[in-house]
């Protein structure tokens, strides 16, 4: 299901390396993960999330504060698919891997094949779910092969609607998790003397048919170092000036909303 990032053409594993039919060549690595981001379609030497910032997702996550999302996540897939016995899978923008481990839960059999532009990420991500296929790649130029996929799921990545109706199959789904409108709010009310809900907008997207929202929201509370944890795997993240984990750290604890909002598309 990869490509070749140089001529586009379907790679295939040759021992320890991927090789497509014009002899160009990617070595696996220790954790089972192949480099398909090449180095002309970087935006920095280390493009994506830090391994800091990729263990405090992770702290984070595995801590059960989200179980809600992931719990209806598969309750999704396992209606769009309820007659399927086995679906392919792209994640596009899988981080550290965590919402693919979750999948386990699915009623069918599926395979997963999973990008991200932090190395970082996907190193970890191969490095726990063995299972899985994973590649250094961007969504703006997926490593995968044309309509070859049932499902795309993008969790909080950039949306990059011609290169998802490209990789999937025709009718294949799209599952689009954007903030609510009360996403983290009380995490804001800590950083900001300001605060303001998030956009909620409706968007078609040229080569699919809107199916529909399904919005998950609940409440939780973090400690100092558990909110740290959250607010590395934000935007605020960038754009926050400096002395925002300390305000963070010394505050007692906080509760906030949580807020997905899971848009379904299918490819036309």
């Amino acid at each position: 299901m990869f490509i070749c990032p140089i001529c586009k053409a379907k790679l295939n594993i040759q021992g320890k390396s991927y090789a497509c039919e014009n002899n160009h060549s990617f070595d696996v690595a220790k954790q089972g993960y192949v480099n398909l981001l090449p180095v002309n379609k970087k935006h920095s030497d280390n493009p994506g999330d830090s391994k800091d910032m990729v263990l405090s997702r992770r702290a984070f996550l595995e801590s059960g504060y989200y179980d809600c999302f992931t719990d209806k996540l598969c309750e999704i897939i396992n209606s769009l698919f309820k007659d399927r016995d086995k679906i392919t899978v792209a994640d596009c923008g899988c981080g550290e891997g965590y919402y693919d481990g979750k999948l386990e839960s699915l009623n069918c059999d599926f395979e997963v094949f999973g990008f991200d532009i932090s190395k970082e990420a996907v190193r970890y991500a191969a490095g726990k779910y063995k299972k899985y296929n994973y590649a250094v790649g961007s969504c703006f130029d997926m490593p995968l092969s044309g309509n070859s996929f049932d499902l795309a799921l993008n969790i909080f990545a950039p949306m990059v609607e011609s290169e998802t109706a490209r990789v999937l199959k025709k009718g294949g789904y799209m599952i689009y998790a954007v903030p609510g409108k009360s996403h983290l709010m009380g995490l804001k009310k800590v950083l900001y003397e300001n605060t303001y809900e998030n956009e909620e907008k409706h968007t078609e997207y040229d080569g699919f048919e809107f199916v529909g929202r399904h919005s998950v929201k609940s409440e939780i509370t973090v400690n100092g170092e558990m909110g740290v944890n959250l607010f590395k795997m934000t935007p605020y993240y960038f754009k926050t000036e400096l002395g925002a984990e300390e305000k963070i750290i010394k505050n007692s604890g906080f509760t906030t909303e949580i807020h997905f909002d899971f848009l379904i598309y299918r490819k036309k």
